[in-house]
């Protein structure tokens, strides 16, 4: 069997390839961070004490959101807590989250953020969030809409 020039040369890039690839990764490899995997069903607690019950069924996000604030009384009903329904994406090695809240006083809240896993084995849940409150006419539309950042930890 003879080799075309053409396999030849393809042959020898590939090896110079992997090779240059393989020396980088060998110089490199210390100092780039590892990601592990990270599995967000669980009970999550945030900085004010807000509780985040997480269950993930497929690329669905469910659980139930106990907060421990209030825009305004009554603004979370009378248990303070909800349904969450959200999506997960697995894809990758850190994993991100969109989860929303439709709260019983009218308002909604939603989440989005990424799970990371830390060396230590604990899992932390660093979030942007978006609560929009009833407005009551156009005029008061600018004062309905909060922003903020959330950071859960994970009681597992």
């Amino acid at each position: 069997m003879r080799y075309s020039g053409t396999h030849f040369k393809s042959s020898c890039m590939k090896m110079a390839v992997t090779k240059y690839l393989l020396f980088w990764a060998v110089i490199l490899g210390p100092f780039l961070p590892l990601a592990i995997p990270c599995n967000v069903t669980g009970i999550w607690k945030n900085e004010l004490g807000s509780v985040l019950h997480i269950q993930i069924v497929g690329s669905e996000l469910q659980g139930l959101y106990q907060s421990a604030v209030e825009t305004a009384p009554g603004a979370t009903g009378p248990e303070q807590q909800a349904k969450v329904l959200g999506v997960v994406n697995h894809r990758g090695l850190q994993t991100s989250v969109a989860f929303s809240v439709l709260w019983e006083g009218g308002s909604c809240s939603s989440w989005v953020g990424q799970c990371f896993q830390l060396p230590d084995g604990k899992r932390v849940l660093k979030t942007m969030w978006m609560l929009r409150s009833m407005s009551l006419s156009p005029a008061d539309n600018w004062k309905s809409t909060r922003m903020g950042e959330d950071t859960f930890v994970c009681d597992c």
